[in-house]
């Protein structure tokens, strides 16, 4: 009978070790994000026994995943410090490691690479438009309004700019050819 029951918790421990790398594949997970999905199908002590497993063979760290989450957002989707803040917390990351991870946090700089599309797209709006539109969509964004106000103003100068610009513009260019 006791061997049954060794044989069964084996069992569970690959069967909760195979899930647990499967969803490690696609994407790389907190601590808190596997646990929570082996919990629907898994016995406590067999989760904690494959979270141990793979934070030691270096599969699980959140203090490398919530880097990797900031990096990743501030390449392809920038986002406000407070809502990375709150994007980790909800996956499970401790305050601390989400601290640690957004230290050197550059919110102008991610605020003007999450503005850069729209703003180019609203070249033709006049004035209030452009900053209506780009207000929101950084503030959507979980950015401040200091850091919103201060973007916004460097992207409609740098717009103005690049107008009144002969090379890039077309108002002008025929004047250059006579």
């Amino acid at each position: 009978m006791e061997q049954d029951t060794e044989k069964q918790r084996d069992a569970d421990y690959v069967s909760a070790t195979r899930s647990a790398l499967h969803l490690l594949s696609y994407r790389a997970r907190s601590e808190a994000e596997v646990r929570r999905r082996l919990s629907r199908r898994h016995h406590a002590h067999t989760i904690e026994s494959v979270i141990e497993t793979l934070k030691a063979q270096g599969y699980l760290d959140d203090a490398a995943f919530a880097r990797q989450w900031r990096s990743q957002r501030e390449r392809r989707r920038p986002r406000g410090q407070a809502l990375l803040r709150q994007e980790l917390t909800r996956l499970g990351v401790s305050a601390e490691v989400v601290r640690e991870a957004l230290e050197d946090f550059n919110a102008g700089d991610n605020a003007y690479r999450a503005a850069q599309g729209l703003a180019t797209r609203l070249a033709g709006k006049d004035h209030p438009e452009f900053r209506r539109r780009l207000w929101a969509h950084l503030q959507r964004r979980g950015f401040e309004h200091a850091v919103i106000g201060e973007t916004v103003q460097a992207l409609w100068q740098e717009l103005r700019e690049s107008l009144a610009d002969p090379l890039h513009g077309d108002e002008d260019s025929s004047d250059d050819q006579e």
